[in-house]
Parts: structure tokens; C-alpha cells; sequence
């Protein structure tokens, strides 16, 4: 990834032109600018933190509909699966909304 100079917008290996701020990333032919920025997470490593927290909610909502009851199948109503998703569901859904704008506001630190 290339990261701008200018922004610090993370763009493809190949961009001539970064993406957010339209600055060019090529100098002199050959030249390529790189910032020397730490990050402490990285918007690599944000992005990967992103996809779990989707996957999270995608399961949740799974939960949601096929053991909720919310579909035209029959429910699952024995006790101890009705505990289990009475805690588990709330927890993907809502933890991976919460991961999800974690991953959004740790891309740039």
C-alpha cells in the first residue's frame, strides 16, 4: 500500500494519484513518496479489526432470524438454547457494531 504523503490515505501499490486529497504519489520517474509516519494500529490492521466486526453482526443476524423465530420455520424453544441466545445475540450484535466503529475510528492512529 501506498501510503500519501500528504493525508497519510493509505492507496493501492499502483496509484499514481492518491485517492482522498489527489496529490501525486510518483516525483521524478522512478521516485515514490512514502510517509514516515508510525501508526499505532494502521489502517491495514483497522480494516482486518472492520471484517471481523461484520462478521460478527452477520452471525448475530443469523442468530436473529433462523433461532429467533423471525423466519416461517419452526422456533427452537428448549430452555438452554433460549438462555444461550438470550445473551449471545445481543453480544454479537451490539459488540460487533461497537468493533466495527472502533475499526473506523483506529484506521488513522
Amino acid at each position: 500500500m501506498k501510503v500519501c504523503p500528504y493525508c497519510g490515505h493509505a492507496n493501492y501499490d499502483f496509484a499514481h494519484i492518491c485517492r482522498k486529497c489527489e496529490t501525486s504519489l510518483v516525483g521524478a520517474p522512478g521516485t515514490v513518496y512514502r510517509t514516515t509516519r508510525k501508526y499505532l494500529i494502521g489502517p491495514e490492521r483497522a480494516r482486518s479489526l472492520r471484517h471481523r466486526a461484520l462478521s460478527l453482526i452477520v452471525l448475530g443476524l443469523l442468530m436473529m432470524v433462523y433461532w429467533g423465530g423471525r423466519g416461517p420455520w419452526p422456533t427452537i424453544d428448549h430452555p438452554t438454547l433460549l438462555a444461550i441466545r438470550a445473551w449471545l445475540e445481543p453480544l454479537l450484535l451490539l459488540g460487533g457494531a461497537a468493533l466495527y466503529l472502533l475499526g473506523w475510528i483506529l484506521r488513522s492512529v
